[in-house]
């Protein structure tokens, strides 16, 4: 798939999971337990509203990252508002009046939206928490004016030749000292086309794995401290993935069947139950069997400007 693809399908597929939310087909239950087996704790996803957790992380970033209530923090593709909202409650935990800021960044409008109303119902203070529509590889914020970059998932997203760049983006807005903490899907080996190009399996978070040499790479020719960058395998199971890779519109670049669907409006171009002869019969189809296992590991991954 080429760059433009990739960001479409990705984009038109995580709106519908935010439009699903936001119309209350969440499972949430199933998102509670993903994020619990991901190191969330019940009193972080307590806290939360309804909505916020889409059972999307394969991780849990802020754990170990050490946040302050003074320091500003920006949060990579920021989905639901997950992340963000369980920042901000670390820092109100440290300090009823925090003096940081929380920025959640997210390619997605519909994604935005959502996370806005999400934290509206969090009854946070005013401006603790803002969310901005951009890619992750162009942040409308001045340089050296970030303490602390966590990301949950999303760098794996992105196309293989903007990666580079996203990384030169972490390094421009971190103050020297800044830090990064970042959760994502990491290839074992190089992967085979057929798994590069599904496109399901791409929204499942798996197709767009890069290689710990890689993002090791990646972070040196940004300009970080070569001794500072830590990768740690969670060995985590990531079957769980699977169901992420079998959702409605994951395989469809439309997120609006209109042509395709029979009867399910809600459901992608390559789902089972609606897919006509003559629907995406050169679309990748969903990857659901394959062992994610085999393949990519959950890592938590640090590092300092």
């Amino acid at each position: 798939m080429n760059s433009t693809t990739v960001y479409e399908t990705v984009n038109n597929t995580y709106s519908l999971i935010a439009s699903n939310a936001e119309a209350g087909k969440a499972e949430e239950g199933k998102n509670s337990q993903i994020a619990s087996s991901f190191g969330y704790s019940a009193e972080e996803l307590a806290s939360l509203p309804s909505g916020t957790n889409l059972g999307l992380s394969c991780g849990n970033p802020l754990a170990t990252a050490n946040l302050k209530p003074d320091e500003t923090l920006v949060d990579l593709g920021s989905g639901g508002g997950l992340d963000c909202l369980v920042a901000a409650r670390q820092m109100l935990k440290a300090d009823s009046s925090p003096s940081g800021k929380v920025f959640g960044i997210d390619r997605s409008e519909t994604m935005v939206a959502l996370a806005q109303r999400n934290a509206g119902k969090a009854n946070l203070p005013d401006g603790l928490v803002q969310f901005i529509q951009a890619p992750i590889s162009e942040i409308p914020l001045q340089s050296s004016t970030v303490d602390l970059i966590v990301s949950n998932c999303v760098i794996n997203l992105v196309p293989d030749e903007d990666k580079p760049i996203v990384f030169k983006e972490m390094h421009r807005l971190l103050k020297p000292g800044g830090r990064v903490a970042v959760s994502d899907l990491l290839a074992k080996t190089q992967m085979p086309d057929h798994i590069r190009q599904d496109a399901a399996l791409l929204c499942g978070c798996l197709a767009g794995a890069s290689l710990v040499e890689e993002y090791q790479r990646w972070f040196e020719e940004a300009g970080f401290q070569k001794e500072s960058i830590v990768f740690v395998n969670t060995e985590k199971d990531l079957n769980v993935y699977q169901e992420l890779a079998g959702r409605d519109g994951c395989c469809a670049v439309e997120p609006e069947p209109v042509a395709c669907a029979t009867e399910k409006k809600s459901a992608g171009c390559c789902s089972k139950d609606t897919q006509p002869k003559s629907c995406g019969a050169d679309k990748p189809q969903s990857g659901g069997k394959v062992d994610f296992n085999e393949w990519v590991a959950s890592y938590q991954i640090y590092a300092v400007k």
